[in-house]
């Protein structure tokens, strides 16, 4: 319970923050910068600095580069090519899933783009009963059915006079983040520190090798821009230090706990974009936001509830 309270806050406050200077860096001067996939290639390179820095950590517990290497390599599944196929495969769902939120932020505000994005609850929850074999939980059902209520009331308050292009692509990328967390505990399992830090390194390494083309050409054809000479590069650097943090708490948390639990953690972020648009974007608390808040807080509560400790919860049959 412990653990996944942590991870839960700690996914929810590192995406807001993320969500939020990225926001900004796409606002911050259209006519010189507007580039969703150059940061998405920027913030994902940042990655190849997991397994070194998990090294490192290794070194001050005296453990050797080699052991940590035998204990890690196991996540590529034995064999340069299996290896390749599984960083491969998740890398484009990735791109998929971060490209189509990347440009939603630039049509819709991002309390608007996280609430559409985390309805991927309902898909992860869907998956994992096909791939993973979980059985049929009443309260996981209820946390599903209060989480896109939640999501529904929050998107019905007014705010979202949007494109639906913007809508189309949240959506687009709720779907393939589902995807990617319900194949990583399909494909990977459990995984240890050092593995999953591993496997973000090798997804960081083949970004910059592979998602270094589309940049160029997207830049040179001009479907995107930037001026190098005014970058917002704090906000920049800020976006991808917090965006290393979730994805690595993503990656973690799916294999420590469950794909249904980093969705509700991305859920309750939520309310905590919509507080910080409310601040500092002018958009009104309505009655439907606070109802909506409550209807996602209950369904955290139902997906970390302890049920196991609670002797009249073992004896119902859920």
């Amino acid at each position: 319970l412990l653990i996944s309270l942590l991870v839960i806050f700690g996914v929810s406050a590192t995406w807001v923050s993320a969500t939020q200077l990225s926001k900004y860096s796409l606002d911050f001067d259209p006519d010189t910068f507007k580039a969703p996939f150059f940061m998405l290639w920027f913030s994902t390179t940042w990655m190849v600095t997991c397994f070194p820095a998990f090294l490192i950590y290794n070194m001050f517990r005296r453990t050797s580069v080699k052991e940590s290497f035998k204990a890690s390599t196991p996540i590529l599944g034995g064999s340069f090519f299996r290896g390749f196929g599984r960083v491969l495969l998740f890398l484009v769902l990735w791109t998929g899933a971060n490209y189509s939120y990347s440009i939603s932020l630039t049509l819709v505000s991002a309390s608007i783009a996280t609430s559409i994005s985390s309805c991927n609850a309902a898909f992860v929850w869907i998956l994992a009963m096909l791939l993973l074999g979980d059985k049929f939980m009443v309260p996981k059902l209820l946390a599903v059915f209060f989480a896109i209520g939640g999501v529904v009331l929050i998107s019905l308050d007014g705010q979202l006079n949007a494109p639906w292009q913007g809508i189309v692509l949240a959506v687009v990328s709720a779907l393939l983040t589902a995807i990617y967390k319900v194949l990583f505990k399909y494909i990977i399992g459990d995984a240890t520190l050092g593995q999953v830090s591993l496997f973000m390194t090798c997804l960081g390494a083949l970004n910059l090798a592979l998602n270094t083309i589309p940049t160029f050409l997207l830049i040179g054809f001009n479907v995107e821009y930037l001026d190098v000479t005014t970058l917002p590069w704090w906000p920049l650097v800020g976006s991808a230090l917090l965006g290393l943090m979730f994805n690595f708490l993503i990656n973690f948390g799916i294999a420590l706990l469950h794909p249904l639990v980093i969705s509700v953690g991305m859920l309750v972020g939520i309310p905590l974009n919509t507080v910080i648009d409310i601040l500092f974007s002018a958009v009104s608390a309505t009655v439907l936001f606070i109802c909506g808040s409550v209807c996602i807080v209950f369904s955290f509560i139902l997906v970390v509830f302890p049920y196991s400790l609670v002797p009249f919860c073992r004896k119902i049959p859920f």
